[in-house]
């Protein structure tokens, strides 16, 4: 049955017309390729589809479809990324045109609609690019509530006299950073700078780099976070364009203890860029004991706030002369902001596990009478990030991204 037109927005979703992201999906059902789509309110779009009857021929350069390299019958999005940045922000324009209440394209054919457009539930999200780097770093300044001593790892490598075991991490956190897909590659030995940079990011996901902090302290020096980091990366299913978020580009937030430090020549942006963006992120948590009540809001924290843009992190991978290729993903660091719970982890939110969080009761933020403690993650707890820029019915956003601790299971030798 095909769905009806025009199709019905929920005010509080993250995916309306304003936002049109990109991701891959297989429908559910044995033997179903995956496609790349987009998502519009509870419902995703089979671009594949819309690709082959000839509807995005003129946004992605003109000509017999049928004699052009499908770009979204494809298992990733990495043909889609790698196009001119024009050509990405024209195919967008497109799809919103088409989609669109006013659109008599889609509107008139049912038979189109039906195959083309399919409800949330029956279709399965899948990773959306190969890539081939991460890269995360650090672009939140220090805030008060981060730990005073530096892990132990950090200031001292391997001591005779420090107890090691082997076992289950005991200090099991998230970090809440925004990730960027890196869209265009370069050559080898050549760098960008930040305005050059932009073209080259293809577009925005939530990313959750858990970290066994305990782990991590042992091997900072000499190793740097090695197995204390690289065990798992989460990442949301869709890929928010830059020209999305653009309404919502606005000044950096300086941090007052960097007042006044002018980045570096080779990372400096031209006056009056507007590099950040107003996206208010969230971090809750659905605790093991009690995963049935809604999950607790822990922390607040706004990205406009990040010391560092994308552009510059994109601009700095390249200085080296390394090159950057499609799909590559770049981590902005843990977004945090000064303030009571304005923090994007449980290292600064419990002072490094010294002072653990109370939860209340029934899933309400802030501390509380009777509530659990949180010093690190449990088995079965289930962290969950929000993230989103403008308000209901016009806003654009991520959606969510959930991730649940399960028990360590034994390793195969491979």
């Amino acid at each position: 049955m095909a769905s009806p037109w025009p199709l019905a927005i929920p005010t509080d979703s993250h995916f309306s017309l304003n936002n049109v992201p990109f991701g891959v999906v297989s429908r559910r059902q044995d033997g179903a390729p995956r496609v790349c789509a987009t998502r519009i309110g509870d419902h995703v779009v089979d671009l594949s589809l819309l690709e082959a009857e000839g509807l995005l021929d003129d946004a992605l350069g003109g000509g017999d479809s049928s004699s052009q390299r499908r770009v979204f019958d494809q298992p990733t999005l990495n043909a889609f990324a790698a196009l001119p940045v024009e050509t990405r922000n024209a195919v967008r324009l497109a799809v919103q045109t088409l989609l669109s209440p006013a659109s008599s394209t889609l509107r008139d054919n049912a038979q189109l609609r039906e195959r083309a457009i399919l409800p949330l539930d029956a279709v399965t999200p899948h990773s959306r690019s190969r890539s081939p780097t991460l890269s995360t770093t650090r672009s939140s300044p220090p805030t008060p509530s981060a730990p005073a001593e530096p892990f132990s790892g950090q200031v001292r490598a391997f001591s005779p006299g420090r107890e090691v075991s082997i076992g289950a991490s005991k200090a099991l956190d998230w970090e809440f950073e925004i990730g960027a897909f890196v869209a265009n590659s370069t050559p080898s030995g050549s760098t960008l700078s930040p305005s050059s940079a932009q073209s080259h990011i293809f577009g925005y996901v939530l990313l959750n780099d858990w970290s066994a902090r305990d782990i991590q302290s042992l091997e900072m020096v000499p190793l740097g976070p090695f197995n204390g980091k690289s065990f798992a990366t989460t990442v949301s299913p869709w890929v928010v364009l830059p020209a999305a978020l653009e309404p919502f580009e606005v000044d950096k937030e300086v941090a007052p203890e960097l007042e006044g430090n002018e980045a570096p020549e080779y990372l400096r942006e031209k006056a009056g860029v507007k590099s950040a963006y107003d996206l208010e992120c969230t971090t809750r948590l659905r605790t093991s004991s009690d995963p049935s009540t809604a999950a607790h809001l822990i922390s607040t924290a706004n990205f406009r706030a990040a010391h560092w843009s994308f552009a510059q992190l994109v601009a700095y991978q390249t200085f080296s002369g390394a090159r950057l290729q499609t799909g590559d993903l770049l981590g902005s660091g843990t977004v945090s902001n000064h303030g009571e719970r304005r923090q994007g982890c449980l290292l600064e939110l419990a002072k490094g596990g010294k002072e653990p969080l109370e939860l209340e009761l029934g899933g309400g933020g802030g501390g509380g009478a009777g509530g659990e403690r949180r010093a690190w993650l449990e088995d079965g707890d289930e962290v969950v990030f929000c993230a989103r820029a403008g308000p209901q019915g016009s806003g654009v956003g991520f959606g969510e991204l959930r991730g649940k601790v399960l028990p360590v299971s034994a390793l195969r030798a491979a």
